[in-house]
C-alpha cells in the first residue's frame, strides 16, 4: 500500500469531485479542480523562488480563502508549513523564526510590521504573493513528501511559555484523518463552517476533512461567531459546525432569545475545553435536527476520544471512547499502569502520536516516551479514568488544576457545575493566589441574579471546598486566539485597578 501524502488529497478530490464546490466565503467560490489548478501554480511559483524540499514555509494571517490553497501549494512543493495566528507578538514571531529558519514568509497586509523579523527568509505580503507566485516561471515539482516524512508543525506554547513546534507526519495526518471520519462521517453534501482560527489545527484540519469527504468548506473569522452566527448558518445552509464551547454558549444564547431555524446543520462537535452537559442539553433542545460529538484531543496526537451522540446518555460527562487503532491508560506519578476506572494521567499510544518538538529534545523528552521497538507514547499531561467500557472521563489539564484550602481540585468541576444553572452560559474559574481566594467568572443571560442564589445552586452540586469564594460577572468571558476561556486574561483582570 503506497504511503499516505497530503499532496494526494486534493488531486484524488480534483478527480472525484471537479465541479463541486470545495471553498467559499462570502464573496468568493473555488471547486475542486480550480482550486488544485491554483495550488499548481502557487506551488510552481515556490520553487521558482527557491523553495525546496524540507524548506520551512511559515503563513502568518487571518482566515482567508487563500490560505487552504497556499498551505497545499507549500506541500507540493515539497516543504514544511507552519500556520501562525495572526495575533502573535512579534516576540514569538521572532522565537518562531529562530528556531525552524524559514525560506518563505507570507504576511497577512495587517502583519506587515514582522517582514524585519523574518530573518533570512523571503518574505512576501499575501496579496501581492498570490500574483507573484502565480506569475513566477514554470518550474517542475518534486516527488512529493509522504509517509513518516514531516509535513507541517503547528506551534504551542511550552511548559516554559517559548513556541515549540509539534512535529506530524503524513502518517499521523492519513490515519488520524481517516480514523476522525470514522466516527464523524461527514459527507460529500455537506457545508462544513470554519470560525476558528485555520492557526488552530482543529480548525485547519476541517480542510482535510473536506478534501477526503468531497464537502464544502465555508472560511469565516472568529468574529463571525457574534450574533450574526445563527443567519450565517442559515444563509450558507451550513451542515457541519465545529466550535469550542465559547462558541456553542454563544449560540445557545442566540438561540435561546432569537431563534432561527437551523435544519441544516447535522453535524456539531466540540474540542479545546470541556463541553459541560448542561450545554449538550440545551443544544439538543435548540437543534434537535444536530448531532452532538464531543471530544477530546491534544496538539501532540490531533484527536484522543470521540463521543456518539447515542452514547451521550448513558456515558455522562465522558469524552468517548480512544480512537479505533489507538490506545488509552492512565498511569500514576511513578509511571505505573493503573486499574480501570483511576484517576491518572491519560497515555496515548497509536499512528495518532505525532513525532515530536522541533529541535527541542528536552520538551520532547517530557510528553514522549520511546519504546525500544521505536514506538512512541504520548504522556499527556491531562488527568481523568478510564472506565471498564472503554470510555475517557476528563479531570483536567495538569497545567490548570487548583490547590485550595489543602484540596486538589479542577476548575472543570466548577464551571461544569455552574453551566447547570439556567441563566448561565459560560464559566471560567481560577484562583486569586493573592487573596487565597477561588473565584469564578461568569457570563449570563437577562437579569443578574443575586449571588445568594447562584450559592445555593452550586452547592447543590459542589463538595463545600469546591464552592468559589468570590463572583464576577462578564458580559462576555474572556477568550485566546483559538476561541477558547481565557485564564490568563481572567487573572490578569482580578488584579486590573478599579475605576
Amino acid at each position: 500500500m503506497p504511503s499516505f501524502s497530503l499532496s494526494d488529497l486534493l488531486t484524488r478530490a480534483a478527480v472525484l469531485f471537479p465541479t463541486h464546490l470545495f471553498l467559499f466565503t462570502e464573496e468568493q467560490k473555488l471547486t475542486f479542480a480550480e482550486s488544485e489548478a491554483q495550488v499548481v501554480a502557487l506551488a510552481s511559483g515556490m520553487v521558482a523562488m527557491g523553495v525546496k524540499p524540507g524548506d520551512r514555509v511559515l503563513l502568518v494571517m487571518e482566515n482567508r480563502l487563500e490560505l487552504p490553497l497556499l498551505t497545499l501549494a507549500a506541500t507540493r512543493a515539497g516543504a514544511v508549513f507552519s500556520v501562525l495566528t495572526s495575533q502573535i507578538t512579534r516576540e514569538s514571531f521572532e522565537r518562531i523564526v529562530g528556531q525552524c529558519e524559514p525560506a518563505l514568509v507570507l504576511l497577512d497586509e495587517k502583519r506587515a510590521d514582522l517582514s524585519s523579523s523574518a530573518g533570512s527568509a523571503r518574505v512576501i505580503c499575501v496579496d501581492s504573493a498570490l500574483a507573484e507566485l502565480k506569475t513566477a516561471p514554470a518550474s517542475a515539482l518534486p516527488k512529493p513528501a509522504g509517509g513518516d516524512e514531516l509535513a507541517f508543525l503547528v506551534f504551542t506554547s511550552g511548559s516554559t511559555g517559548m513556541p515549540r513546534g509539534v512535529m506530524l507526519s503524513h502518517a499521523n495526518v492519513g490515519f488520524v484523518t481517516q480514523a476522525i471520519m470514522q466516527r464523524l462521517q461527514y459527507q460529500e453534501t455537506d457545508r462544513i463552517a470554519v470560525f476558528l482560527p485555520l492557526s488552530f489545527d482543529y480548525g485547519f484540519y476541517q480542510i482535510f476533512y473536506a478534501l477526503m469527504r468531497g464537502s464544502a468548506l465555508f472560511i469565516g473569522r472568529p468574529e463571525m461567531s457574534g450574533p450574526e452566527l445563527p443567519r450565517l448558518l442559515a444563509r450558507h445552509e451550513i451542515t457541519v459546525l465545529p466550535g469550542v464551547p465559547t462558541l456553542f454558549a454563544g449560540l445557545i444564547k442566540m438561540q435561546s432569545w432569537r431563534p432561527v431555524a437551523l435544519p441544516q446543520l447535522r453535524v456539531l462537535t466540540n474540542t479545546g475545553d470541556h463541553l459541560p452537559l448542561p450545554h449538550i442539553r440545551l443544544l439538543q433542545q435548540l437543534l434537535p435536527a444536530a448531532r452532538i460529538f464531543p471530544m477530546y484531543g491534544l496538539t501532540e496526537c490531533k484527536r484522543v476520544s470521540i463521543m456518539l451522540p447515542e452514547e451521550i446518555d448513558a456515558h455522562e460527562n465522558s469524552v468517548g471512547r480512544a480512537l479505533d487503532g489507538t490506545e488509552v491508560w492512565t498511569e500514576s506519578p511513578e509511571g505505573q499502569h493503573l486499574p480501570t476506572g483511576t484517576v491518572g494521567e491519560f497515555i496515548v499510544r497509536g499512528p495518532n502520536v505525532g513525532l515530536g518538538y522541533w529541535r527541542a529534545p528536552e520538551e520532547t523528552a517530557k510528553r514522549y516516551r520511546f519504546l525500544p521497538d521505536g514506538t512512541r507514547l504520548l504522556v499527556t499531561g491531562d488527568y481523568g479514568a478510564v472506565d471498564a467500557a472503554g470510555f475517557l472521563h476528563f479531570h483536567a489539564r495538569s497545567d490548570f488544576m487548583i490547590k485550595h484550602k489543602g484540596h486538589r481540585m479542577s476548575p472543570v468541576e466548577i464551571e461544569e457545575a455552574a453551566c447547570r444553572l439556567p441563566q448561565v452560559v459560560a464559566a471560567g474559574c481560577i484562583k486569586d493566589e493573592a487573596q487565597d481566594k477561588l473565584c469564578l467568572f461568569l457570563s449570563i443571560t437577562g437579569e443578574c441574579p443575586e449571588d445568594a442564589v447562584i450559592y445555593q445552586g452550586l452547592m447543590a452540586f459542589l463538595e463545600r471546598a469546591k464552592v468559589p469564594d468570590r463572583l464576577i460577572y462578564l458580559d462576555e468571558l474572556p477568550r485566546t486566539a483559538n476561541q477558547k476561556v481565557d485564564r490568563k486574561a481572567l487573572r490578569a483582570l482580578l488584579t486590573a485597578p478599579t475605576a
